[in-house]
């Protein structure tokens, strides 16, 4: 996701939930981008609808733009469960995968 409300709605939302993110942004060459998606395992990906085309990720796409925050519709935030979620995770838990250049040419994931 570009940097946005969106973007830090949906990691703090992964956190939340017991995930781990990897920020990609969608200013990478597609074959980075590509290379961190398949490397990572991700199962899912949080996109905005207009940066499809920057990814042929295979797994469960969750697009930020149905989500309209603050909104009164059927899809917005209002309609959903508010409740506070117990915590699952904690310090010794996996939080994100930052992808460095590397030495050999190839991204590295480190595992913060």
């Amino acid at each position: 996701a570009e940097r946005s409300l969106d973007m830090v709605v949906g990691i703090l939302a992964i956190l939340k939930a017991g995930g781990a993110y990897v920020p990609v942004d969608p200013d990478y060459p597609e074959e980075r981008i590509r290379f961190m998606i398949e490397d990572s395992g991700a199962p899912l990906l949080l996109i905005q609808k207009h940066l499809h085309e920057k990814t042929d990720f295979a797994g469960t796409r969750l697009e930020l733009d149905d989500f309209v925050w603050g909104d009164s519709g059927a899809d917005s935030a209002d309609a959903l469960d508010a409740s506070n979620l117990e915590p699952i995770s904690g310090p010794g838990n996996l939080a994100y995968v930052i992808y460095t250049s590397g030495t050999t040419g190839r991204p590295k994931g480190t595992l913060i």
